[in-house]
């Protein structure tokens, strides 16, 4: 039988109801003119004014340039203004702050939250009861119209933790990848920076001369021709003479326009704004001073390479961000248990406890991810199988390139010193040709020729020396020796060139030894070559007494080493971080390692040219892979280049400064 229910008195909708209509018309028209929205352009005007804000930008905050500039103070400038570096630099410092977020994002949730509702009509009820099956006739309330609600309330999730535990190593070697990525810009930086800077002083040098030489040149073709057309001399003499001169003309003007090019090129690796005018100067007295061959055997040279390369070091780091990814694959196998606890209010006045504290635990496991488990294990597995073969072919390639960048340095020094005489003979035939020409036994145009000639072959003589130049940065590229030191960086342009000019001397002095006895290159052309002897038989005689230079030194500082023998568990391996021929330097820093909590050794070798050779080391390891820890460390503390080195026999380190 059915029953009626009861009239409820409820009351009636009133204001409210029209209320809320008006507030869900406001909401629908905003909701439409938000689907209407378009997005205007940018006109002419707003990219001009753009453009004119961001070109300004390029070259703030970096001083004017006054004066002549040098290498390294091109250098410098190079690393503090350059945009691509400073890219570098900024991208290094946004994975620094997502590292620091993912770590914050390892501390539990704690969420505030508060909250107020209202509504119309009351939440009335009535109830109907399970056992009589009677509705009670009156309506009731538990909870006001107006409420309002609040709590804090702290979460951890143990899987989410574990996952964003591996996230946060994973970013922090992502920090370290991204400062490798910096260290290479900065190597390839300084190297490009060396070649346009020797291209641009050698046009900077050359420009005037060619360009009275060129003149001179076109008058003579001129000249050559009309004795050509009035049959004053044999046609094919006058013919033969154009010819020589035309190709001359050409070889330096393509020579000049490669050389002025440069200027533009280190302009813009300087940032400089464009047209800024300068001047180039040498103030190491590098272009007067002796040619260097390499004093250090390949092996040595390679283990400096494999120890320093930036692309080793990353494919190592990215080697660790891959099997993190594994690992955090396999943590989410796992099931999920959730841990909360809150402190809550509440203003209904129907509740007997307005405020309270709530605590609970949750397990949650997606039973069908636990069949992806096989699969991830053998891609986890495949990914670093396959970094490793990266890190090999890697390794393959910082071998041969070491070799490479060697055999490209030796061979622009040969070709600088080939050159060097070549010059020597042309500016002998331009003086005779010039006695010749005033006796009157020469006409002037052959004269003009030798004298293009010899301009020629200066300008090919510094073209050459830029090469050299090029071969001498490729080289420290190739080996990883980084330019500054990491706590350099932030110094001023001065104390930036010093610490560029000091670190190049430690490189020289580390890699190289002085070939006093060879050709010399100046600004004017002249040569150290001497009168009487021939060209080649110096040349030959060089490079005998070069390679066995290295080979006494080499000798020499093996035997001091083994005369120190000890026993069989004595060290293998030490980080060598200076060789100089100044024994105050190596105590310097003798000094300044110990302040810091070094142990170093001081360890003293004949030289070739029978100097002394001051070494300074550090540690004494019996593995090279506890070596090459050891050489890492001390790289990211002091920064600097230094490699580590293999002891020779049972040798052990004598002479320990305590």
């Amino acid at each position: 039988m059915k029953k009626n229910l009861p009239p409820l008195n409820l009351p009636e909708d009133g204001p409210i109801k029209v209320g809320g209509l008006l507030l869900l018309g406001v909401l629908a028209l905003e909701l439409l003119s938000g689907c209407a929205m378009t997005i205007p352009g940018l006109t002419l005007e707003e990219q001009g004014r753009l453009a004119r804000q961001e070109q300004s930008g390029m070259f703030a905050g970096q001083p004017p340039l006054t004066g002549t500039l040098t290498l390294h103070e091109a250098m410098a400038r190079a690393l503090k203004y350059n945009l691509d570096l400073r890219q570098k630099q900024m991208e290094e410092t946004l994975s620094q702050s997502q590292l620091e977020v993912s770590q914050l994002e390892l501390l539990p949730r704690l969420v505030a939250s508060a909250g107020y509702s209202t509504r119309t009509p009351d939440n009335t009820s009535i109830s109907k009861s399970v056992a009589t099956g009677l509705i009670s006739k009156e309506a009731s309330v538990s909870s006001d119209a107006s409420s309002r609600t609040a709590d804090l309330t702290l979460t951890w999730n143990l899987l989410d933790f574990g996952v964003g535990y591996f996230q946060a190593r994973q970013d922090g070697n992502k920090v370290l990848v991204q400062h490798e990525y910096r260290r290479k810009a900065a190597h390839n930086l300084i190297r490009d920076v060396r070649l346009a800077f020797w291209k641009a002083a050698s046009a900077q040098a050359l420009e005037k001369e060619m360009a009275a030489i060129l003149k001179a040149s076109e008058g003579a073709v001129a000249e050559a021709r009309r004795v050509e057309n009035e049959e004053l001399r044999s046609p094919v003499q006058s013919l033969q003479l154009q010819l020589g001169l035309l190709e001359i003309i050409r070889q330096m003007e393509k020579s000049l326009a490669d050389l002025s090019l440069a200027k533009e090129e280190l302009a813009a690796m300087l940032n400089l704004p464009p047209g800024t005018p300068y001047r180039l100067n040498d103030d190491s007295g590098t272009m007067e001073q002796g040619l260097l061959a390499i004093g250090l055997p390949p092996e040595e040279l390679e283990q400096m390479a494999l120890s320093s390369r930036p692309e080793l070091l990353i494919e190592r780091l990215q080697g660790r961000i891959e099997a993190d990814e594994t690992r955090k694959a396999m943590i989410r196998l796992f099931p999920g248990l959730e841990l909360d606890g809150s402190r809550n209010f509440d203003s209904n006045t129907y509740l007997v406890n307005q405020h309270w504290a709530q605590a609970g635990a949750r397990v949650s496991w997606n039973l069908l991810r636990a069949l992806t488990g096989k699969p991830l294990l053998d891609l986890g597995e495949g990914r670093e199988e396959a970094l490793r073969m990266r890190r090999l072919v890697a390794h393959m390639a910082v071998l041969s390139q070491t070799r490479i960048a060697c055999r490209e340095y030796q061979t622009a020094r040969h070709v600088l010193q080939r050159l060097v005489v070549e010059n020597e003979a042309r500016e002998r035939l331009q003086s005779h040709f010039s006695k010749r020409s005033e006796l009157g036994l020469e006409s002037r145009l052959s004269y003009i020729h030798a004298a293009a000639s010899a301009v020629l072959g200066r300008t090919q003589q510094y073209e050459a020396f830029a090469r050299y130049q090029s071969a001498l940065g490729q080289l420290y590229a190739t080996l990883g020796l980084d330019p500054i030191e990491e706590g350099a960086a932030g110094a001023d342009l001065r104390h930036l060139a010093r610490h560029l000019r000091v670190n190049e001397g430690r490189w020289q002095r580390m890699i190289f030894v002085p070939l006093a006895t060879l050709p010399q290159v100046s600004k004017d052309g002249a040569t150290g070559l001497s009168a009487a002897e021939p060209a080649s038989d110096q040349m030959a005689k060089d490079d005998v007494r070069s390679a066995e230079v290295g080979r006494k030194e080499a000798v020499a500082e093996r035997a001091a080493i083994a005369a120190t023998a000890a026993p069989s568990s004595a060290a293998r391996f030490i980080v060598q971080v200076l060789a100089t021929t100044e024994r105050k330097e190596a105590e310097a820093l003798v000094a300044e390692l110990q302040s810091k909590g070094y142990r170093p050794f001081l360890n003293t070798v004949a030289g070739g040219d029978g100097r002394p050779i001051v070494q300074v080391w550090i540690g004494r390891y019996q593995t090279s892979i506890e070596a090459q820890a050891a050489m890492a460390d001390y790289r990211r503390r002091e920064g600097g280049p230094v490699f580590v080195r293999r002891l020779y026999g049972r040798a052990s380190v004598g002479g320990m400064i305590r």
